[in-house]
């Protein structure tokens, strides 16, 4: 581990693995999109970037969910905790989508001359558009539609379940309840007239809700054995390695593919594991400087980078058509190279002039409603007493 300092969380509550681990999903969804996106073909041997990688946005769910549990838990018997918790959601995810928001409306504007619908403004701008089909309308939000249902329900989660017992019960129903609804929306999906270009059964959060829950289980169950060093030591790491690399190097999933997508729920296994291990006892790679860097920024990376792709595209194929006679189909690594080198540029201006402001503003309103709350006895008196309690 190095000595990475964070803006967005406290240092002596950094999960550096976890961090890490943010990092690794950012760069994975960059590489499946250059395949997927801008065309640009990996060499045989990595075949699996463009078939695997686009479910490191399920990680983002599990490491979303582990990382709440573990920043929202301790404030729990605070009188205060509620509405902390909504404002320093609101105010990390908001302002940089809003600046989305307001970056494909002007593209519309300018490109073909076309408003967007009013309504799926409003959608978008209420973070209700996850509720709707397709009405969300910035490339790759449809994560944060899905993020911001479950940051409405986390608070009743987090009350009711306490012990990582009662979230392995939560992660049963959930997984149960997510592939049956997954398998109802997928078979409404190949049934309409005309076929959607991409299936709801996909995007929707009652088919991706397992994924929290199992992020919940993870951070538990992380929680009550850590005085079994050698159970997240040495077999949670080993369940990890194993299914990940399973599913990586063999046709795993393809074999469990069906309308209730169980390969999915078996990379949300192998990827809950990792995350126990890594919050655990972090790796060196995984808790590198490099990849904290990357997964402190890992918002931006994800929110910008299919804009970037798309504008760049000519050029990716250009240059991998220039460095095929040299590389190959390792010509792939020098265009993501290349791209990664302009993302951050453009991730590091958003990081620094929108995400980091937007937080520091949420976290101003925070102070202030503390210094109304000491000004105010009734205030002061329940907060002590809880705390006491």
């Amino acid at each position: 581990m190095g000595n990475f300092s964070s803006t967005l969380v406290q240092n002596n509550r950094l999960l550096p693995g976890i961090h890490g681990l943010r990092g690794i999903a950012a760069l994975a969804v960059v590489l499946f999109h250059l395949i997927h996106v801008g065309g640009v073909s990996p060499p045989n041997l990595f075949e699996f970037i463009g078939r695997d990688f686009g479910y490191s946005v399920h990680l983002f769910f599990i490491l979303s969910a582990f990382s709440l549990m573990y920043s929202t838990e301790p404030w729990i018997n605070r009188p205060d905790w509620l509405a902390n918790y909504f404002i320093k959601r609101f105010f990390r995810i908001a302002p940089l989508f809003y600046f989305m928001i307001a970056l494909w409306i002007a593209a519309g504007l300018f490109k073909v001359g076309v408003l967007k619908d009013p309504v799926e403004i409003i959608l978008n701008l209420t973070f209700t558009f996850g509720f709707v089909p397709f009405s969300g309308f910035v490339w790759g939000g449809w994560s944060v539609g899905v993020e911001m249902i479950f940051y409405a329900v986390f608070p009743v989660v987090l009350l009711l379940i306490r012990t990582h017992r009662a979230a392995l019960l939560l992660l049963i129903i959930s997984i149960i309840v997510s592939s049956a609804l997954r398998s109802a929306l997928y078979l409404q999906d190949i049934n309409a007239k005309p076929l959607p270009a991409y299936y709801w059964s996909y995007f929707s959060f009652a088919s991706n809700m397992c994924f929290f829950s199992m992020g919940i289980y993870a951070y538990l169950f992380s929680q009550s054995y850590k005085e079994h060093p050698r159970l997240l030591n040495v077999y949670v790491p080993i369940a990890a390695t194993v299914i990940i690399g399973g599913l990586l190097s063999s046709d795993l999933g393809a074999l469990l593919y069906s309308s209730a997508r169980l390969d999915i729920v078996l990379w949300g296994i192998g990827l809950s594991a990792l995350c126990a291990w890594q919050s655990h006892q972090p790796s060196v790679v995984i808790s590198s400087d490099a990849l904290e860097y990357f997964g402190e920024r890992s918002y931006s990376i994800y929110l910008l980078h299919p804009v970037i792709i798309f504008s760049l595209k000519g050029y990716l194929l250009k240059l991998y058509d220039l460095c095929v006679p040299i590389a190959g189909g390792y010509s792939f690594f020098i265009c993501a190279a290349i791209l990664m080198v302009v993302i951050l540029v453009v991730v590091e201006c958003s990081y620094r002039l929108i995400e980091v402001p937007g937080i520091n503003l949420g976290r101003k309103l925070i102070e202030l409603r503390k210094k109304q709350a000491i000004n105010n006895p009734l205030t002061l008196e329940i907060s002590e007493h809880r705390e006491a309690a």
